[in-house]
């Protein structure tokens, strides 16, 4: 028994160092790659057609650019399931609300398959190549925006047709609890009247870790959960808004992660 204990270790740390090996060059290839040869197109297209063309062409790379990096570039080490429990709803522009396992979290957004910013800290603009083209898709960082700002581009992408993810616990949580949430984006889907989807993450906590660049192999499930539109919530205060979503993932990942649970 505990000589195949052994070998399932071994094996794991095994795949462990190729996954890493394998992962981070062809990580830098990638991006220095798709970027440098595609963003160009997206700059002439700026100055003969106009910026709002330019900037749809650059979100929906980004999304290629997520689908590759995560379906692509961790194959065969992590396995990502989709999971949708209203597929065949057609939403309007949106706000996703989802929890914060890891720093991949932003790459499994590609999987939402729509055109679409993120609300961000602001170190994600200082990383070279992404953080340029964060910003210029319109990525909102919601550490040094005035609130009026935040809301009045919020409001602007949504009308026209962009939509918003964000995370609201701020920074990742340490274990399966999700940290109290901000109620910024609550007010903003309010006063654009707009739906609320909540999205569960699960499994990529060690994708990598906090506070390390290791890469784990494992499983990790996207759950898009039932909207919650304007109409429902619209005499909601925001507080009882965040809360409503906070609990909504809150009960999944006990769901998925049911070991853990309290």
């Amino acid at each position: 028994m505990f000589r195949g204990a052994d070998v399932t270790a071994k094996l794991h740390h095994l795949k462990k160092i190729l996954f890493n090996l394998t992962f981070y060059p062809l990580f830098i290839i990638v991006t220095v790659g798709m970027f440098s040869i595609l963003v160009l197109p997206a700059l002439l297209i700026w100055l003969v057609i106009g910026e709002r063309p330019a900037m749809r062409i650059t979100r929906w790379l980004i999304v290629v650019y997520g689908v590759i990096v995560c379906r692509g570039l961790t194959f065969p080490f992590v396995k990502i399931k989709f999971e949708d429990s209203e597929p065949d709803a057609r939403l309007p522009a949106c706000i996703y609300v989802c929890n914060h396992r890891s720093s991949s979290d932003a790459f499994l957004m590609a999987f939402l398959k729509r055109e679409l910013i993120q609300v961000v800290n602001n170190w994600p603009f200082k990383i070279p190549i992404l953080g340029w083209v964060a910003r210029f898709s319109g990525y909102l960082s919601i550490r040094t925006m005035p609130f009026e700002e935040f809301l009045k581009k919020g409001k602007k992408l949504l009308a026209e047709g962009v939509s918003i993810v964000t995370f609201p616990e701020g920074s990742r949580s340490l274990d399966q609890n999700l940290r109290q949430f901000n109620g910024a984006v609550f007010r903003l889907a309010q006063i654009a009247q707009v739906p609320i989807v909540p999205i569960c993450l699960s499994g990529n906590q060690m994708v990598p870790e906090k506070g390390s660049n290791i890469l784990h192999p494992g499983n990790i499930r996207i759950s898009k959960l039932k909207t919650f539109k304007w109409e429902y919530f619209k005499d909601w205060t925001p507080f009882k808004l965040k809360n409503a979503a906070r609990e909504t993932i809150q009960n999944k990942v006990n769901e998925l992660e049911p070991v853990n649970a309290n």
